[in-house]
Formats: structure tokens, sequence, C-alpha cells
């Protein structure tokens, strides 16, 4: 497993426990004053590992779209699943523009793979 991979899944797990933690349990911290910012921010670094890893894996140009994809949807799947799982947390719940702002920053982490790409072949 590459480097890439194993930060997507670390990022993963602390996101996974700050979700899932209950609402009472969460300290107040200012660190995202705009929740849907924060949110996007968490899923582009997500989506942008995940695409990193399995780039970095089977490097070569002739599959950079298939990781492109696969990193971005398995992203936006975590993004949902989490939402789904707070509606059984106690002081958590499912919020649509907090899974849209998770999809939105999937696709950016996807855009800053292409861009980062470009510059590298530069």
């Amino acid at each position: 497993m590459n480097k890439y991979l194993v930060a997507a899944l670390a990022w993963a797990v602390l996101i996974l426990v700050l979700t899932l933690t209950p609402g009472k349990s969460v300290p107040d911290l200012t660190l995202f004053d705009y929740d849907k910012l924060g949110h996007a921010g968490i899923f582009l670094i997500q989506s942008y590992l995940l695409i990193m890893g399995f780039y970095k894996k089977s490097p070569g140009r002739e599959g950079i779209h298939k990781y492109a994809i696969i990193g971005c949807t398995l992203a936006i799947l975590y993004g949902f699943l989490i939402e789904f799982m707070q509606n059984f947390i106690p002081g958590r719940s499912m919020e649509v523009y907090d899974a849209v702002a998770n999809i939105i920053g999937s696709f950016f982490g996807l855009v800053l793979f292409y861009f980062h790409n470009k510059l590298v072949q530069r």
C-alpha cells in the first residue's frame, strides 16, 4: 500500500471518528466557521488522497481517468455513508446540504488532482 492510500485510510478514520461522535461530545471548535466549507475541504482532501493513491499504485497515463473516477466516486460514497450513519448517533442527523458539500469537495479533489498532474507533467 502506498503512502497516499495509507493517508487516505487514516483520513477516512479521522472523518469517521469526528463525524460519528455524539453531538454533545463534540468540542465547540471555531476552526470552520462555515460548516459547509469545512465539509467540502475535508472531502477535497479525501478524494485527492484516494485518487493519488490509486494513480501511484499503477501509474500510467492510460489509466488516469479510471483512477480519478474511482477515487472521486469512493469519496462521494463515503460522504453519503457518513451522513446516513449520523442518523443513528445521538445529537447528530443526516443533512442534505452536508452531503452536497461533501460531493462538491470530492469534485474539487478531482480538479486538484488533474491540476497537480498537469503541473508535474511540465
